[in-house]
């Protein structure tokens, strides 16, 4: 077995690892998790956006209270001084007109307030009614959560043997890789989750573009390590 031989051994028995953990990751149980974690987040998200607007909302109402306090109050003090220009003789039809106006303003300030003190209640109760119905959704989703998250972590206890065993492997054949080599590969890994690549019709197998005849020639000798020139990739024949 020559440098290569022993670096594309390793390539495969991390592989067989990444097979084994990918697998695990991708049951049904667990994609029934991700769904049910994604609707979970979704859920707490829009509670968290409901209870803001509640609360905002709520001031609003103290706001709109004290509104109708002041203009309330106000009119009774225009409506006070209104009752005392009819008794004064001396007050003449324009200053009564102004006055009269100045109520209907006041009243219509008032009646505007309480329309939206009256909205903002009726927002605040549908709200209210809607943020119980979405807590209760998560509730229920979050149970559910729970008891698929037991499933996968069994499948996980499950595989675990599995699982250690491809490790053992790995890092069997790792440590009988070039230290030299094996520094290349874990640099070409960051790049490409199979590092090495097989020559295939003068193609590179990773990706598929051809090579030059001398390039395949030098892979073919196995005199030492011979790189894609398009992807990066460590050729192998």
């Amino acid at each position: 077995m020559n440098k290569l031989d022993a670096l594309w051994e390793y390539q495969q028995a991390e592989l067989a690892l990444e097979r084994v953990e990918n697998r695990i990751k991708t049951t049904p149980s667990r994609q029934k998790l991700n769904k049910l974690h994604a609707f979970l987040s979704e859920q707490q998200s829009l509670i968290t956006n409901i209870q803001k607007q509640i609360d905002a909302r709520k001031a609003s109402v103290d706001k709109l209270a004290a509104q109708i306090d002041e203009f309330e109050h106000k009119y009774e003090l225009e409506l006070s001084e209104f009752n005392m220009m009819e008794n004064d003789e001396e007050c003449t039809a324009a200053e009564m007109t102004e006055s009269r106006r100045a109520l209907e303003g006041l009243l219509s300030q008032v009646d505007t307030a309480r329309r939206d003190l009256l909205d903002t209640l009726t927002w605040i109760e549908k709200a209210t009614a809607d943020y119980k119905e979405t807590y209760a959704k998560a509730g229920k989703a979050k149970k559910e959560y729970d008891a698929v998250r037991k499933q996968c972590e069994d499948e996980i206890a499950a595989a675990q043997p599995e699982i250690e065993a491809a490790k053992a492997e790995a890092q069997k054949c790792r440590s009988a890789v070039d230290p030299v080599l094996l520094k290349k590969y874990d640099t070409v890994k960051t790049h490409h989750a199979a590092p090495m690549a097989k020559v295939e019709n003068n193609q590179c197998g990773g990706c598929n573009m051809s090579l030059p005849t001398a390039t395949v020639k030098r892979v073919a000798a196995g005199t030492g390590l011979v790189e894609c020139e398009n992807c990066g990739r460590i050729l192998y024949t």
